[in-house]
């Protein structure tokens, strides 16, 4: 259940849909209620109030249908100004900042407040009638409400303005990627877990019989986003057999490619092989749920578009790399994750595979050397990214990739030097 509802409150956090859509709500609620009030409040009560609509029906007609009309037409102007926002953004930084820019939440609320507005001005300017009516009525209490709430939204448009204007500023940019890295590697490296070891007993004791191997194939293809590890769990230890997984969040593998293997029973139930197929969630692009790879992956990005001749900003690659020399050093201290889990008795029931310290510096150092191998200046941030990461690293395989891609920075940037 966890599992789900942090993939649904993920995408609500992505999406400039969800927040208008629940002020929009709040303001047909507040419409009604404050309706309600206007309608048995004595009008003498009514026109002591200093701050109170004092106006007649046609003014108030006049005022709300006028808020109606600016709101419609500044959200308009929003939406212009956000997706003029969002292309700049994708040209000169790449596509993945955009899942940033559409969580950020003053734009959703701002879009919210200009669609909450139109539809209280509507709602409340139809229950306006003239003296010729049933001796009149003007809701004072919710036209002034209405004032307020255009005021609120003009406040908005303007902090909006300046707001869009430094959001689209590549220093700002690279620090909302890398406050999102940060706030990333504690939740999906828990300094409790230990150390990242396979215990060579464990793997004989659960794949020392090929007859008791079930594979588990997913029949459709896309990017595994991820993973419901406590449902596997739950589900290896109601059965008593070992799940070991063969994928992790991240990957791309085609329909019929074996992602688990079932070590235990040789025959399968239908309904069991389904929820353990359940708690794989795949789509269509990588998310940064359980992707830590991704979070690194989109700083890199940012690098290597720096360094692209069209753009040729070689001062946000260092900027971009001093962030990833951040998150390299907060991965590095941090204890690895378990790649075996246990069920209450201790019986081993789960294995799974975890992305490493030298795995993410291969997709980031290695990849930006490539296109940084000309400019000593890059290559002095990404030597000092490695050192710092090198007093941290805790085993031999990791250091042997720091070594190598000491050695394949030598190699490229001599290639680059002429003669």
């Amino acid at each position: 259940m966890r599992f789900r509802w942090n993939r649904l409150l993920e995408l609500t956090r992505t999406g400039f849909w969800f927040m208008p859509m629940v002020m929009l709500a709040g303001a047909c609620g507040l419409a009604i209620l404050l309706l309600y009030v206007d309608e048995r409040v004595d009008p003498g009560i009514k026109a002591s109030l200093a701050w109170a609509y004092s106006g007649g029906p046609e003014g108030a007609r006049s005022l709300l249908s006028t808020i109606a009309g600016s709101m419609i037409t500044a959200a308009s102007v929003t939406f212009s100004l956000a997706s003029v926002a969002l292309s700049l953004a994708s040209q000169q930084y790449g596509s993945r900042v955009l899942r940033n820019f559409m969580r950020d939440r003053i734009t959703q609320v701002l879009l919210g407040t200009f669609v909450a507005t139109f539809i209280y001005s509507v709602l409340v300017v139809r229950t306006i009638r003239g003296s010729d009516y049933s001796g009149g009525f003007v809701p004072a209490i919710s036209v002034t409400v209405a004032i307020a709430l255009a005021v609120v939204s003009l406040i908005l448009l303007i902090y909006f303005i300046h707001h869009v204007s430094a959001s689209i500023q590549a220093s700002q940019i690279v620090r909302v990627i890398a406050d999102d890295l940060a706030s990333a590697i504690p939740k999906l490296y828990p300094s409790d877990t230990g150390a990242a070891t396979r215990s060579p007993a464990d793997m004989v004791s659960a794949t020392e019989h090929d007859d008791a191997r079930t594979s588990l194939f997913i029949p459709k293809s896309g990017y595994l986003q991820t993973v419901d590890s406590d449902a596997l769990l739950a589900l290896a230890q109601e059965r008593k057999f070992v799940i070991e997984l063969l994928v992790k969040p991240g990957d791309h593998f085609v329909a019929g490619r074996e992602v688990a293997r079932i070590w235990g029973p040789s025959s399968i139930p239908e309904e069991v092989r389904a929820r353990a197929v359940g708690a794989f969630l795949l789509g269509g692009e990588r998310t940064p749920e359980q992707d830590i790879r991704y979070q690194f992956q989109q700083l890199t990005d940012v690098v290597i578009r720096a360094l692209s001749p069209g753009i040729n900003d070689p001062f946000t690659a260092i900027n971009g790399i001093d962030e990833l020399e951040t998150g390299a050093a907060m991965l590095a201290r941090r204890s690895r994750v378990k790649e075996m889990r246990r069920d209450g008795d201790g019986a081993l029931r789960l294995i799974l595979p975890t992305t490493s310290v030298g795995e993410m510096l291969e997709e980031t150092v290695g990849h930006i050397a490539i296109y940084g191998a000309g400019d000593r200046f890059i290559m002095a941030a990404l030597r000092r990214l490695l050192d710092t990461v090198t007093p941290d690293l805790r085993d031999e395989a990791e250091s042997s990739t720091v070594a190598r891609l000491r050695e394949e920075m030598d190699r490229r940037e001599r290639a680059k030097t002429p003669a």
